[in-house]
């Protein structure tokens, strides 16, 4: 009786200071034009703004993820391989209360995992993107973390 008593208050515990993930594979297509995509978890919108050339399409991941029990959110895009597509720019953006970016991790797919160069991308409140004429068009994985407070879950 005790094990199902430890069992049930560890389940309410998730359920109401849990972690919570969504993400799903998308296509990045290129020659098409400007696209999105984009995933909404609770009050928080993580979308993923992209132009790129080259090749076919390619399989990537968009995750939104609220951790640290509610302390935190986090939003990612990424590929598990390298890319071989040339990005002519791309913008992620992380909405919702509270939602003041502070940490990026912003991967060069042609550069063995090193990150972009400061220079190549512009980080604001809500959003990270591409800079115009200095973003050199390789991108592997792009993610913005923010710090949450519990009032606004």
């Amino acid at each position: 009786m005790a094990s199902l008593l430890h069992a049930f208050v560890c389940l309410l515990f998730v359920l109401v200071y849990g972690d919570e993930r969504v993400d799903d594979t998308f296509y990045v297509k290129p020659g098409a034009g400007t696209l999105s995509v984009q995933y909404e978890l609770k009050n928080y919108l993580c979308k993923f703004t992209y132009t790129a050339q080259g090749g076919t399409h390619e399989a990537w991941t968009i995750s939104l993820e609220i951790m640290d029990g509610g302390n935190s959110v986090m939003c990612t895009v990424e590929r598990s391989i390298p890319s071989y597509l040339f990005f002519q720019d791309f913008k992620l953006e992380l909405t919702g209360p509270l939602v003041a970016i502070t940490e990026v991790d912003v991967k060069d797919s042609q550069r063995d995992g090193k990150s972009l160069q400061k220079d190549e991308y512009k980080l604001e409140k809500n959003s990270i993107s591409s800079i115009a004429g200095k973003f050199k068009n390789h991108l592997e994985k792009v993610a913005v973390y923010s710090p949450l407070s519990h009032s606004d879950l």
